[in-house]
């Protein structure tokens, strides 16, 4: 089975079962003191409050670790929280990879059908993209009351860093609770903006030149590809050597060497995927130079979800 058979045969049987230490200041633009929320991501911890206020959000992601992490942050359903993640999900997803490491396609599809039918009803809400070690990074959503977690599940030596194979121990996850009490942050105003869509890809509006930027990223829609997983947008600084085919492939996690630490190209953040209608923002700043936005889906170029672009030297924003 091919690449994308394998991807559409994993949807059907997942559907199946589901119901239909860093002080830099961030630029003012984004990251305001209400409304702030410090991740610090240490080895394979993320370390972050467990209770914040309702309303936009800027989560500062500070990768002090020596692999690549993102913090996708998913909203649960009530009731449900890290504990279920870690019986219910995390193993489910490592042995379904395993199997499908090994070649053992009907084996890993059976697995990914003991997902729990309440798996359907988890809403990803963006979150700090892709952060190369020793890098800080900043995405804004607005939430709404309720439980969430943030998760990483790039992997290193074929192990989801979401999961640990002791079930005393979690994995790279975290739980936290949104309060019914609200901040007073406002919307960021982007300087820079994207949309995403499955019909015509990521789409950049505005001029892209050197500086420090708050770029807006519209959901124009979301589906679920053949990886399993939406789109969203992640930065990457590109040099001479870097090889975009495999950069491509990197991005998905069905394939043996899919998001597998280490990365092969810098990431410098982003946003990880939201619903339809959604936008996030996150904060970057640009230098003269070649780069790419990337979504973590099969086949980016061939989608329209891998574009390069070149920052000129000049004036900024």
């Amino acid at each position: 089975m091919n690449r994308a058979g394998l991807g559409t045969a994993l949807l059907i049987a997942v559907v199946s079962c589901a119901p239909t230490d860093d002080d830099r200041p961030a630029p003012a633009s984004i990251a305001e003191t209400e409304g702030l929320v410090e991740v610090i991501a240490r080895d394979l911890e993320l370390v972050a409050p467990d209770t914040i206020p309702s309303g936009w959000t800027t989560f500062r992601f500070t990768n002090t670790a020596p692999m690549i992490h993102f913090a996708v942050v998913e909203r649960f359903p009530e009731g449900m929280g890290i504990e279920e993640h870690q019986q219910s999900i995390a193993p489910v997803f490592q042995e379904g990879f395993e199997l499908l490491s090994a070649g053992q396609t009907d084996a890993a599809l059976a697995k990914f059908g003991d997902l729990p039918p309440w798996f359907g009803e988890i809403v990803f809400m963006g979150g700090p993209g892709l952060t190369a070690p020793g890098h800080t990074s900043e995405a804004s959503v607005y939430l709404q009351p309720g439980t969430y977690l943030l998760e990483c599940y790039v992997k290193t030596d074929g192990v989801f860093h979401a999961y640990n194979p002791d079930p005393a121990v979690y994995g790279m996850v975290h739980e936290f609770t949104v309060t019914d009490a609200a901040s007073e942050a406002t919307e960021p105003t982007a300087s820079l903006r994207l949309t995403i869509s499955s019909e015509d890809g990521i789409v950049v509006q505005g001029d892209v030149v050197p500086g420090e930027h708050t770029v807006a990223v519209d959901f124009v829609d979301q589906i679920v590809h053949e990886n399993f997983v939406g789109h969203d947008v992640h930065l990457v600084k590109l040099t001479d050597d870097t090889d975009l085919d495999a950069l491509d492939r990197w991005m998905d996690w069905t394939t043996p060497t899919g998001l597998m630490s280490p990365a092969p190209a810098e990431f410098l953040g982003g946003t990880n995927e939201m619903p339809a209608g959604a936008t996030s923002f996150f904060n970057v700043t640009l230098e003269p130079g070649d780069y790419a936005w990337i979504a973590e889906v099969t086949r980016a170029a061939e989608k329209g979800m891998l574009v390069r672009f070149t920052v000129p030297a000049g004036a900024g924003p």
